[in-house]
């Protein structure tokens, strides 16, 4: 899911809410990705990644 660039990236390398978006392969990826990362805030990999697993095991609100 979270390929940001095609260049090398180091370990703890953050990246905007937009590189994120950008690398977003599919829609339904890059909608979860625009409600889940703040504007302005710079994001790990492992960071979204684990926003990501968190946001999808939450339990569902009748």
């Amino acid at each position: 899911m979270l390929r940001v660039t095609k260049a090398k990236t180091t370990p703890g390398q953050k990246f905007g809410k937009a590189a994120f978006l950008n690398a977003a392969k599919k829609t339904n990826e890059r909608l979860l990705l625009q409600v889940l990362l703040k504007d302005g805030t710079t994001y790990t990999k492992e960071e979204v990644t684990k926003l990501v697993e968190d946001w999808k095991k939450k339990e569902v609100k009748a």
